[in-house]
């Protein structure tokens, strides 16, 4: 009699879960627009990567990138527009210093990815001898501007002794065809056009003179309040996608042909050495983590420069509270 009464209450039990396996709707799933900048590009291979091999769904999450300008998709993400959008260091410290509640949650570049590029040929063979030389930068504004403010002030260049001339994204072709003797360049692009072409160049790594932050995954301070369980989902993701590119490039490289339509068969080797030369500045023990001497030198520069007026409290620029750590 006991046995028969076990046995009907495990077949009830058994009953009631089936019932609530079948009534409890599979959980929902979060669209995120992530603003990355610039146009689809090879050295987005990592979020590529995470939508491809579904890092992403499986947290949950459909995320889309968008692209345009830096500083726009932080200024979004800030007024709560957008959960999450792809940002420099410095970016933060501008928006911090202009009061809006920017964090930075994930590390992603370990080095700036500016430089200064000249030709071997022009004899400018250090920063410091670009004074009395012409120099490009594509915009005044951005990562290429804050990286050339920062090589200046790292070697104590005197900016009245150069003429900086606004030459658009040309920098290859200016610098090759001897419109400027000097360009600021991305590590990962120009120096790699010119090289393919047999054109031999120096380049100035600004991360070589001072040690600034980079690119990262960037919320704000209410999602971080109210939902922390997506930005640590977000982050496990894109963390995920940033360490499947480094392991396997060649793969990743193949994803990332899908997303970015314009790249032709003849373009494919070039943009394949764009990519090994992004993951070197990707590469670390610690994926994600952000120090605060990075941020610290990257204030005390942006104050020295007078890029920023106001007093910014480092603590408040990041967290690493998102990332697993090791």
């Amino acid at each position: 009699m006991l046995k028969k009464i076990f046995l009907l209450c495990l077949l009830i039990v058994a009953l009631v879960g089936c019932n609530q396996a079948k009534t409890t709707p599979p959980p929902k799933v979060q669209t995120i627009k992530l603003g990355v900048g610039y146009i689809p590009n090879v050295q987005f291979a990592p979020y590529y990567v995470a939508q491809e091999k579904g890092f992403f769904a499986e947290e949950g999450l459909e995320v889309s990138l968008e692209h345009g300008h830096e500083n726009d998709f932080v200024a979004l993400t800030a007024k709560g527009e957008r959960s999450f959008a792809i940002a420099s260091g410095d970016q933060v410290i501008l928006s911090r210093a202009q009061g809006l509640p920017i964090v930075y949650v994930m590390k992603w570049y370990q080095r700036f990815p500016v430089a200064v590029m000249t030709l071997k040929r022009s004899g400018i063979s250090t920063p410091q001898e670009l004074a009395g030389h012409s120099v490009g930068t594509p915009v005044l504004f951005g990562a290429s501007y804050i990286g050339w403010k920062a090589l200046a002030y790292a070697v104590k260049l005197d900016e009245k002794a150069i003429r900086l001339d606004t030459i658009g994204f040309t920098q290859a072709e200016a610098v090759s065809t001897n419109k400027v003797d000097a360009a600021i360049v991305y590590i990962a692009n120009e120096p790699i056009q010119l090289a393919k072409q047999g054109i031999e160049t120096n380049v100035f790594q600004v991360s070589d003179y001072i040690d600034l932050v980079s690119n990262g995954l960037v919320t704000n301070e209410k999602i971080i309040k109210e939902n922390p369980d997506l930005v640590r989902r977000m982050v496990r993701g894109s963390l995920r996608g940033l360490q499947y590119t480094i392991g396997y490039p060649d793969e990743a490289f193949q994803i990332s042909r899908k997303f970015i339509p314009t790249m032709t068969d003849a373009d494919a080797p070039t943009q394949r050495a764009v990519l090994e030369a992004s993951i070197a500045m990707w590469r670390t023990d610690q994926f994600g983590l952000s120090n605060s001497q990075s941020w610290t030198q990257s204030v005390e520069f942006m104050r020295a420069t007078g890029l920023v007026q106001t007093e910014v409290a480092v603590d408040k620029l990041y967290t690493n509270e998102f990332v697993e750590k090791k």
